[in-house]
């Protein structure tokens, strides 16, 4: 009996070792989103990368445009817009959050809160591989999210609607340190301009280009909720969800 117990405790101590040595923190994710409305019959479709690194989660937009959040001490977020084909970065301050939740629905593109509101419907697998899918119905709309709990990685969402259906699907992971590192480093080898310091260049064709487009706006803040998103001025402190 001693011997089974024994065998028992140390197989479920393999197991969570396993589990903890599963690659999460370092990962550069391709995702396919596809957008059906039924009503007129049409599609879109477009590719997201996400980076996680460190403290450090980046999306990258059909290759067009990065966004990179940087999580740091004491409840602190700090924003950078990429624009890949200008070559230009533009930093913004170092804002607080009422918690960590901003940064991780970034970096793991699931709000850490869904699957709260959401249940577990089926398990399979084990160990990295382990797959859970959970559903979150309401009157309007079904969320249908497959999640690897260990790799902390979305493998599928599909949002469904009256007219409308939004599927992400990823199609490769890569966790490698060199690779991940690679375009980092390419990130920030742009030309980068504090946000504060636009106002005294905005005749400079890029910024001109960028307020035009709507990617700058004269009244961003830099400051956003427990979501990321934008917070107008004057609202600092609503950071609550």
């Amino acid at each position: 009996m001693k011997y089974v117990w024994a065998m028992a405790t140390l197989l479920l101590s393999l197991l969570a070792s396993a589990n903890d040595n599963c690659p999460s923190d370092t990962v550069m994710a391709t995702y396919r989103i596809e957008q059906h409305n039924a009503s007129p019959a049409s599609s879109v479709k477009n590719e997201l990368i996400l980076l996680r690194y460190n403290n450090n989660a980046v999306h990258i937009n059909d290759k067009k445009m990065a966004t990179q959040w940087t999580h740091l001490s004491g409840k602190h977020m700090k924003k950078t817009s990429y624009f890949m084909d200008d070559l230009r970065a533009i930093e913004y301050d170092v804002t607080p959050v009422s918690s960590e939740h901003a940064w991780r629905y970034h970096a793991q593109l699931l709000h850490p809160s869904f699957k709260e509101r959401a249940s577990l419907l089926t398990t399979k697998g084990s160990g990295c591989n382990m797959l859970e899918h959970y559903q979150q119905k309401t009157q309007a709309k079904t969320i249908d999210v497959w999640w690897y709990p260990h790799k902390q990685l979305v493998k599928r969402i599909e949002s469904k609607q009256a007219n409308q259906t939004v599927t992400w699907l990823l199609l490769d992971s890569v966790h490698d340190d060199a690779i991940v590192q690679q375009y980092f480093s390419e990130l920030y080898a742009y030309q980068t301009t504090d946000f504060a310091d636009i106002g005294d260049n905005e005749s400079d064709p890029f910024f001109r280009k960028m307020i035009n487009l709507g990617f700058v706006e004269h009244g961003a803040t830099g400051f956003y909720d427990t979501n990321g998103n934008t917070l107008p001025a004057g609202n600092h402190s609503g950071h609550q969800h």
